[in-house]
């Protein structure tokens, strides 16, 4: 049987940290396994904007198709 690893799945490096004199950046982080979506801090490993993976990427979905079809806020 083969177990899922502990780490996230995929990692996508975003903004600067939000923490008061962090010099690190945010990693979106999606984990199957927990199935949590969130953002941490490469260098405190604060953890910033937390939520279900599910919600975070219906999200994701919506701001693609809106690029797709052209949207001007998106």
């Amino acid at each position: 049987m083969r177990t899922m690893p502990e780490f996230p799945l995929f990692e996508l490096v975003g903004p600067p940290c939000e923490a008061p004199g962090c010099k690190g950046v945010l990693v979106d982080s999606l984990n199957l396994k927990t199935k949590d979506f969130f953002r941490k801090c490469s260098i405190c490993g604060g953890e910033f904007h937390k939520m279900p993976a599910k919600d975070a990427l219906d999200h994701a979905v919506r701001t693609i198709e809106r690029v797709l079809k052209g949207d001007p806020s998106s």
